[in-house]
């Protein structure tokens, strides 16, 4: 034990104290020679700023714009990540306020500087976040022949990586969703948010597929071909959309209901009335806020008779909303026959004005 007590003493914790002190050193050295480089890399920063803008204001021929980019690429320690990465950040926030010949002239910045072959040693990093950054600068660039350096990666184990490849991969392909058959069944909302990003500015054309897409038994396909149908304002498969209201995967079951909400189909108003009961509190609510823009005397009649009885505030005021919406006058009848009805009227009136 003493021999033990004594290698802890006068080994370990020597050792721990000389790491922990290296670490210190090399921190501090770190951090002071990056506020020592700190003006020079402002100074390489606003270079860049200025050559960008003057190549896309003033749109120079091939010949003009070649001169400047080797003119530019000697003035700049391109060599080094960091200026590498200012470079193309610089290049993605412009390339998203331009469009025609300006655009095409950052992309080809891009290539000259080989920076391209930068990003695609990203993609090849064993690390996910530097592939992820790879794949969105190939995405956010435009730089199609990456495609191929892509591909790999729309099926890989990894959720992440898969989903991000497939993103860069749909924006770059303009709507080539090859990998949609073996996408990962969990589909995150921020995975939905960037494919719907990508279809708006991209300007993806409707998928061919999209008819096949809502009659898979993958729930992230279903809920791709839902969101897909609302953005294309798609209503020929209405009958197949209204069908997975009774889905069994509740969050499917809520895109559809909102679905139903913005492709105004009103023949889904009797399905939305028989799962009511059976559904969650969230998922009443956005019934009856579906039912507002489609309903008819039917939803009238159920509200009519719910309305009296119902004990729960919130969804009580979303069926106040709701009949309101319908049928003003009748909400009326109901609400002198209830002071607590009547409140919620007054209330709602008073919030849309």
């Amino acid at each position: 034990m003493e021999h033990f007590i004594g290698f802890i003493k006068h080994i370990v914790i020597p050792f721990l104290l000389l790491i922990t002190l290296s670490l210190i050193v090399i921190l501090l050295f770190k951090r002071i020679r990056y506020q020592y480089t700190l003006p020079f890399r402002h100074h390489i920063t606003r270079k860049s700023e200025i050559f960008l803008t003057e190549i896309t204001l003033s749109s120079p021929e091939k010949n003009i714009l070649k001169y400047k980019i080797a003119q530019f690429k000697k003035e700049i320690p391109i060599h080094k990540n960091w200026c590498k990465e200012m470079l193309i950040d610089d290049m993605i926030r412009m390339k998203s306020n331009l469009k025609g010949k300006s655009a095409k002239n950052i992309l080809s910045i891009y290539k000259q500087l080989d920076l391209n072959h930068y990003s695609a040693s990203l993609i090849r990093d064993f690390r996910k976040y530097k592939k992820c950054t790879g794949f969105y600068h190939f995405q956010a660039l435009g730089y199609k022949p990456g495609v191929s350096l892509l591909k790999p990666y729309i099926m890989h184990k990894s959720r992440i990586i898969q989903s991000n490849a497939n993103i860069s991969y749909l924006a770059l392909s303009k709507g080539d969703w090859q990998a949609l058959d073996k996408i990962s069944v969990k589909v995150s909302p921020i995975t939905t948010i960037k494919v719907m990003d990508v279809l708006h500015s991209e300007n993806i054309p409707i998928p061919k597929d999209i008819d096949l897409w809502i009659e898979s038994k993958n729930k992230a396909i279903l809920k791709l071909a839902v969101m897909a149908m609302v953005f294309y304002n798609y209503r020929n498969k209405s009958a197949e959309i209204i069908k997975l209201l009774h889905h069994p995967h509740k969050a499917l079951r809520n895109d559809v209901i909102i679905a139903i909400r913005d492709l105004y189909l009103n023949e889904a108003e009797e399905d939305l009335l028989s799962i009511y009961q059976k559904e969650t509190m969230n998922l009443q609510l956005e019934i009856i806020e579906t039912l507002s823009v489609i309903g008819s005397e039917k939803t009238i009649e159920f509200l009519k008779n719910e309305i009296p009885k119902q004990e729960i505030k919130d969804i009580k005021l979303k069926m106040v909303y709701c009949y309101d919406k319908l049928d003003p006058a009748g909400i009326d009848i109901l609400g002198s026959q209830d002071l607590d009805t009547q409140k919620m009227i007054n209330h709602i009136r008073k919030v849309e004005l």
